[in-house]
């Protein structure tokens, strides 16, 4: 079945309608060039009779673009230990001159009522630690760094 075009006037201002095919559902209808998909309810009758429905339309909405954030790496081989996410120290294990091995324990950080555990990336000693437990950090804050060796 073809569209069909119509001139609506509600409240005093026209609008021009395209109607697509009533025979299927959704049904795609363009108000003045915005396109909505409308749903025509079984129970109004044969669709292709053209009895009158009620409906609220849906306006056709474009994807939305992914959002490109900065990455910050929590983890890499340089020596600093970063926050992978945001919350608060729960615990640190370590201490300036203390040696580390790769996958050791080194901090316990609560984020979101959950305890997650921050392991050295690397075998070495900790030249600096930043924070403190009971301290609020945010995602890729440097939490302390280890030099390799």
């Amino acid at each position: 079945m073809a569209s069909k075009n119509y001139k609506i006037n509600i409240a005093g201002k026209t609008y021009d309608v395209e109607v697509g095919d009533i025979s299927k559902s959704p049904v795609q209808v363009s108000v003045d060039g915005t396109v909505y998909q409308v749903e025509i309810p079984e129970s109004t009758g044969d669709r292709a009779s053209g009895l009158q429905a009620t409906f609220a339309p849906k306006p056709v909405v474009a994807a939305a673009a992914a959002v490109s954030r900065p990455s910050i790496p929590d983890s890499l081989d340089d020596g600093v230990v970063r926050s992978p996410m945001p919350g608060r120290i729960l615990s640190v294990n370590i201490s300036v001159g203390d040696t580390v091995k790769k996958g050791q324990p080194i901090f316990i950080l609560e984020s979101m009522k959950m305890e997650n555990t921050i392991a050295s990336s690397i075998d070495g000693t900790v030249t600096s630690v930043h924070v403190a437990a009971s301290d609020s950090v945010q995602h890729g804050q440097t939490l302390a760094e280890i030099a390799k060796g």
